[in-house]
């Protein structure tokens, strides 16, 4: 018999999970969003699970209640309060996944805030992008109650590894990736916005080609801007995390605070609703857009 489910949050993170363990043969899933509380937003997001076949909940009560595990794919800066009103309602057995990407110190709090509820608490730390792996994702894990996630996990062709049982190297090991992921994105649009003003985007991206042997620079740029404008927001949010991790250790975040401004400014520009329909085939379309929403 498959465990069942429970998430806070019902996003693209929570939807995309729930939609692979659905198919998997898990057969209770079980979500609750603030958002459903609002008749105009919750609406495509109870239509969202309904077509997943996931109970869209009238509480964060009602969700957990019974649950063996419970995802929490909330934003980042909801991740303590999340985790705080759900201590509430967890019981002894009960295991409390925080999938959300932010700081090992940010984890650790988290961690605590559900030590009372007699729950165990997993650190997940996401290494990839959730929409087409969705529960594969790859993760690390870490936290008093990851082994027994594991072993619960076996039958559902999960992508773990543990890491530590104490928390924070698995969330630190995602957050300084991060520097090196999210920078990349920051430099592609700064970079070819300054190519496109001069009508030399080609030679440049043949240049890095050489330069950088190994990769087709323009393919990745198509696929790198096109999610980039997307997700710029949660991106940005993570960023301000990464950012954190490193006050964490007493080193300044020069590069993930300049990532975070380059993103938090593409987030501002309502390219997520452009592309509501899918991402840009390519970096030309998304360079014309920026710059349309930037009002050039």
């Amino acid at each position: 018999m498959t465990p069942s489910f429970a998430f806070i949050g019902f996003g693209e993170a929570g939807s995309s999970v729930s939609e692979t363990l659905r198919a998997a043969g898990v057969e209770r899933i079980a979500a609750y969003d603030i958002l459903f509380d609002d008749p105009q937003k919750g609406r495509p997001l109870k239509q969202r699970a309904a077509r997943l076949g996931v109970e869209a909940c009238g509480s964060l009560a009602e969700a957990i209640a019974g649950a063996d595990i419970v995802y929490s794919t909330v934003v980042c800066k909801s991740s303590l309060p999340a985790a705080e009103a759900a201590a509430k309602h967890l019981k002894p057995g009960q295991l409390y996944l925080d999938f959300n990407s932010i700081s090992p110190g940010l984890k650790r709090k988290v961690a605590a805030a559900i030590a009372p509820s007699g729950a165990r608490f997993v650190e997940a730390s996401v290494m990839s992008n959730v929409p087409g792996y969705g529960h594969r994702v790859p993760m690390l894990l870490g936290g008093n109650g990851a082994r027994d996630f594991m072993k619960l996990i076996e039958p559902l062709d999960f992508n773990v590894r543990f890491v530590q049982e104490e928390i924070g190297l698995a969330s630190a090991t995602k957050m300084v990736r991060s520097i090196m992921m999210k920078g990349m994105e920051a430099l592609y649009l700064e970079c070819m916005r300054a190519a496109a003003h001069y009508g030399i985007e080609k030679d440049v991206l043949d240049s890095v080609d050489e330069s950088i042997a190994g990769r087709n620079w323009t393919q990745n740029c198509d696929r790198v801007m096109a999610r980039t404008v997307i997700h710029a927001k949660r991106r940005a949010d993570e960023m301000a995390q990464v950012a954190e991790t490193l006050r964490e250790i007493d080193i300044d975040p020069t590069m993930a605070e300049a990532t975070e401004r380059c993103l938090r400014w593409c987030s501002t520009l309502g390219l997520k609703e452009v592309y509501a329909d899918g991402p840009a085939k390519n970096y030309r379309d998304v360079l014309e857009k920026i710059e349309r929403a930037a009002g050039r």
